[in-house]
């Protein structure tokens, strides 16, 4: 059985009070190490989030997601972490997902996994979003010249030795495209699940 005590799994959370507190539970059984980067959150997470046991890290103001998992991955490289999970504050990934996607990177020599809603279940993504992301993934292909089918999941599976390469400045949603552009700059190894 494989040792997840050193995968940490990383939130960014923005006003996400009726879902947090149920997620992080279900995190809970499987992760020891869940750290949450509340977001300037205007809603009542803050509030529950202190009550849980988490290492909470707390942006008085919107900063935006990408300035969320900077801050977040700063803090995870100065702990013992082997490697870390980014995963959604919105309850759309899986406990599941995010188990598979930390055994995978403990037995891999890739340093970065991208989440792919592509590979298996992209019937269930309606048309219309499917032809954004795809449009988007295309588009960040050729910038980048990497090939990936999903450019913008939110679920990310990265060794900890990657995270100094990874250095992501943009604040919005924008990071991801910033984060894709970085491993093809570091050659960093990467596949996707």
């Amino acid at each position: 059985m494989i040792d997840l005590s050193k995968v940490y799994i990383l939130i960014p959370l923005f006003n996400e009070a009726s879902v947090i507190e149920q997620l992080i539970k279900d995190l809970s059984v499987v992760f020891k190490n869940i750290v949450v980067v509340n977001d300037g959150s205007t809603d009542n997470s803050l509030e529950i989030l202190e009550k849980l046991d988490i290492h909470l890290i707390n942006h008085p103001i919107n900063l935006g997601q990408g300035s969320a998992i900077s801050t977040g991955f700063s803090y995870i490289y100065e702990t013992t972490a082997e490697a870390l999970i980014t995963f959604d504050a919105d309850g759309q990934h899986s406990v599941k997902d995010a188990k598979k996607f930390a055994e995978e990177i403990l037995t891999t020599d890739v340093d970065v996994i991208f989440g792919s809603r592509f590979l298996e279940h992209s019937k269930n993504i309606p048309l219309l979003k499917r032809f954004v992301l795809k449009s988007a993934a295309r588009i960040t292909n050729f910038l980048s010249r990497i090939s990936l089918t999903d450019t913008h999941n939110g679920m990310k599976a990265i060794r900890r030795d990657a995270l100094y390469k990874l250095s992501i400045n943009i604040d919005g949603y924008a990071f991801e495209s910033e984060l894709i552009q970085c491993v093809a700059k570091e050659k960093l190894g990467y596949s996707e699940l």
